[in-house]
């Protein structure tokens, strides 16, 4: 059965927020990449990037408020909000990051910094194909193919955060080691909140069956 079929004019709405919501995470993940191909902006892309995190703030608030006000939802108030709540958190650590590389003064990005941004691209991509798919159950699959794709990313993060952390205590910096180190560990997070998204979207399709 298509959720199409019974959700009312009423429910839909949180379908639309989230996928505004999940489209407004990926805008940050396309932000912060950009800001590692124009490194000389940083605080250009950093402004940006917090104008975004306070759009997904005020999604988040209208999404809370809609719960809140609603007898009926199209899923479990718990998973709706929780879903909500956790794309928000991708977008915190994307700001985090954009911070961290401002005001750590750093001069150039280094290879695992653009790589790191690169998997945090492409997970947040599947995180916004699964919260479209979520909303017709026909694309269970199509959910459920997405949040695999998220843990394998993660499992790429992880790996390159350990090479990338190898490669730093080589270095003779301190300073600079603690300060890459903390960026490194950020950029990493993303992918641990996409996975936690990835985690909700699966157990909300697979208590659909």
């Amino acid at each position: 059965m298509d959720l199409k079929a019974w959700v009312t004019p009423q429910e839909k709405q949180f379908f639309d927020e989230l996928e505004a919501e999940a489209e407004n995470v990926l805008n940050g993940a396309k932000a912060l990449r950009a800001m590692f191909d124009d490194f000389a902006h940083v605080a250009e892309h950093r402004k940006r990037i917090k104008e975004i995190e306070h759009r997904g703030d005020e999604i988040v608030h209208h999404i809370y408020d809609a719960l809140n006000r609603s007898f009926v939802t199209p899923l479990a108030k718990e998973d709706l909000g929780g879903l909500a709540s956790k794309l928000d958190d991708v977008l915190d650590y994307i700001n985090a990051t954009a911070t961290r590389l401002a005001i750590y003064e750093v001069d150039t990005p280094t290879k695992p910094m653009v790589d790191f941004a690169d998997v945090i691209l492409k997970s947040v991509e599947q995180l916004r194909k699964g919260t479209a798919a979520m909303r017709d159950r026909e694309g269970r699959d199509a959910v459920i193919a997405c949040t695999i794709e998220v843990n394998r990313l993660e499992n790429v993060a992880d790996d390159l955060l350990t090479s990338a952390l190898a490669d730093l205590i080589r270095g003779k910096d301190p300073i600079q080691i603690i300060k890459f180190k903390e960026i490194y560990e950020t950029l990493e997070t993303i992918t641990d909140r996409c996975e936690d998204v990835a985690n909700i979207l699966e157990d909300i399709v697979v208590k659909g069956r």
